[in-house]
């Protein structure tokens, strides 16, 4: 218990650190959060694409649950669920807080559910956004490699570790897809080798569960790059007026991700500190002064859309 308090503080001491370092260089300017009630239709734009986005996440967890479920499971109700753990994610250190309150809420809904099965598909839920990041990111770091760089040569590292990521997703994708059977025969021979170590039991039947769901998690990360490419467009909406340069939204596109991955690092809440300190270094690179002062604007906005989850929390919290 002693060991969860502290390792809380250091977090919140790392993003308080991150806060204040920021501001105190002039990178964070608290008073650009009112730019956003200049455009108000974009900001409801944005709380549209939110309500549909989480919509969408709801759908992907359901296709994940539906490899083990004995009965259909109602899309409003684990809408609800998502939205309650999206609340919870936002107020403690971490996004896997809100998924540990989910699994209490789904548990009890199928038989079939078993605690290290809805773990198990929340990791897979956040695997496929990841997936989904990468391969959005890398498709339009190709598509525009050449106007990023004549944009800013110091993009060029930036580009190739896209490059990097998106080759080794598009191997591991082919090889689950295509070649199920090599990565079998392989841990059977480790097996064979090392008969005593039981966790190349446990590899080998999540595999074998892996493969029987290849449908639903091909869906998975179809729904995936759509969600992440909406979240982009959220922050495109909400952040493009403050532009001092010619950014497009295929441009950003090819970066931004990049940054939602920072922030998945569960440090704080929402990845406050490192949101702005990645932002701001990758805005930087792209010739835009103010990927702090952009981050905050996104993550208010998102932040208060999240919290709105209190509201189905103390609904079913009251059932």
């Amino acid at each position: 218990m002693l060991k969860k308090v502290l390792l809380n503080l250091l977090k919140a001491f790392v993003a308080a650190g991150l806060l204040w370092w920021l501001t105190q260089s002039g990178k964070l300017n608290w008073e650009v959060i009112a730019e956003v009630r200049r455009y108000p239709h974009r900001l409801l734009l944005a709380f549209f694409f939110c309500f549909f986005n989480l919509f969408l996440c709801t759908w992907r967890w359901r296709h994940l649950l539906s490899a083990r479920a004995t009965r259909p499971q109602p899309l409003t109700g684990l809408f609800l669920v998502n939205w309650i753990g999206m609340f919870f994610s936002s107020v403690l250190p971490g996004s896997v807080t809100g998924d540990v309150i989910k699994i209490f809420y789904v548990r009890k809904k199928d038989e079939a559910f078993s605690t290290p099965f809805l773990l198990f598909s929340c990791f897979l839920d956040r695997l496929m956004g990841v997936t989904g990041l990468v391969l959005l990111m890398g498709f339009f770091s190709v598509l525009n490699y050449g106007t990023l760089i004549g944009l800013s040569p110091k993009l060029a590292p930036l580009l190739k570790f896209n490059f990097f990521l998106l080759s080794a997703v598009v191997t591991s994708l082919a090889a689950f897809f295509f070649f199920p059977g090599l990565i079998r025969q392989t841990l059977n021979q480790l097996k064979r080798f090392l008969p005593k170590l039981k966790i190349v039991d446990r590899i080998l039947e999540l595999w074998n569960d892996l493969i029987a769901a290849r449908p639903q998690i091909g869906w998975a990360i179809l729904i995936s790059i759509v969600v992440q490419f909406l979240g982009v467009v959220i922050f495109y909406l909400l952040v493009s007026p403050q532009f001092v340069t010619d950014l497009s939204l295929d441009l950003v596109l090819s970066f931004i991700p990049l940054g939602f991955m920072a922030v998945a690092i569960p440090i704080a809440p929402g990845g406050l500190g490192v949101g702005h300190a990645a932002f701001e270094s990758l805005f930087a690179i792209a010739g835009e002064p103010n990927g702090a002062n952009f981050f905050n604007m996104y993550f208010l906005v998102v932040m208060l859309f999240n919290l709105l989850g209190f509201i189905p929390w103390l609904a079913l919290r009251r059932k």
